[in-house]
């Protein structure tokens, strides 16, 4: 045989056990039964049959599939993307979609059947069911399985996950301060936030983007916009009325009383439909788009509720109106 494959080296010169003499040993004394890897490796199984003969071991059973290929089909890479396991993490993806993902990839668990728990993948799995032929690695696909888990997990632990991507942003303290996640306030806000967030996303780290407006609201860098004053500009009896109605009501703490106010302020202007909430998304969010506002402003409330130094002040909705309106009327803004 080693006429076929060669005299092969055990050891190295600086005393180092090479790749096939090691992985021989590691799986024999860790009892592996099978062994199931890349098609990359098939030239090493015949290297590995002669060591267990020669040692006396019984050899495990083999199986070799298909590489992983990129979506240009050629070997996946670095140059693809992410492609290890903490870089997923990183990126936001949660460890049941990535798993439900992979084991899509060159086999399928019948019955028109895609996302199903680890454990019932597990079940349906046979080694005889994957394709022969190479398996591409769709980052698309793995969005898609993504945004299904984050709207099944429960909004506490969307929170402790996203916590890292927040407070890169300096929004909310780190564990190691005392406050930020520890505080319980501050979870159940941020449960509430993410849990909200999470549902228009891919991956977490997604979701900074979208609570932007909690956080870093500015009227006066929403003014400077020239898209968005100019149509505040045009819309400034909507923006005047909001004002004036959140100067005398309470927080809008949930859908109805939001949905009331806006209703009081198309009583007072005749602004309906888009004319009458797209200035109110200006005003209070300082955006030209976002989660709906019968999510949001509530969300709003409640950050402005909070009385902790782990998470960053958030203006309520009655001083945002009053701010933007403020930065409106300045000289020069109604030009």
């Amino acid at each position: 045989m080693t006429d076929v494959i060669g005299d092969f080296v055990l050891v190295r010169s600086d005393g180092i056990p090479a790749y096939n003499f090691a992985v021989v040993v590691d799986d024999a004394l860790m009892e592996i039964s099978h062994v199931i890897r890349g098609e990359d490796h098939i030239s090493n199984t015949p290297r590995q049959l002669l060591l267990y003969e020669a040692i006396g071991w019984r050899p495990p059973l083999f199986g070799h599939v298909s590489m992983v290929l990129g979506s240009d089909h050629a070997k996946l890479s670095k140059r693809h993307g992410a492609t290890s396991v903490g870089e997923f993490r990183e990126r936001g993806y949660l460890p049941e979609a990535l798993a439900n993902y992979l084991a899509l990839i060159g086999w399928s668990p019948g019955e028109n059947e895609e996302v199903l728990p680890l454990e019932e993948l597990a079940k349906r799995f046979r080694i005889e069911d994957v394709g022969k032929s190479a398996g591409v690695f769709d980052p698309e696909k793995l969005a898609w399985v993504n945004r299904h888990y984050l709207k099944l997990a429960a909004p506490e632990r969307l929170a402790e996950l996203a916590s890292p991507f927040l407070e890169r942003q300096g929004w909310i303290r780190g564990r190691d301060s005392g406050f930020g996640v520890r505080d319980s306030e501050v979870l159940g806000f941020l449960a509430r936030a993410v849990s909200i967030a999470a549902q228009s996303v891919d991956r977490l780290d997604q979701v900074p983007a979208r609570l932007q407006f909690l956080f870093d609201y500015s009227a006066t860098t929403a003014v400077a916009n020239p898209t968005i004053r100019g149509e505040a500009v045009d819309s400034r009896a909507v923006i005047v009325a909001l004002a004036d109605e959140l100067t005398n009501s309470g927080p809008l703490g949930d859908k109805e009383t939001f949905r009331a106010l806006a209703a009081r302020v198309r009583e007072r202007t005749g602004a309906k439909g888009k004319a009458l909430f797209h200035p109110i998304r200006l005003a209070l969010t300082g955006e030209q788009e976002g989660l709906e506002l019968d999510l949001a402003v509530p969300l709003i409330e409640a950050g402005a509720q909070l009385r902790t130094s782990g998470v960053r002040a958030i203006f309520g909705a009655a001083d945002r109106a009053a701010a933007f309106l403020a930065e409106l009327e300045k000289p020069g803004s109604l030009a």
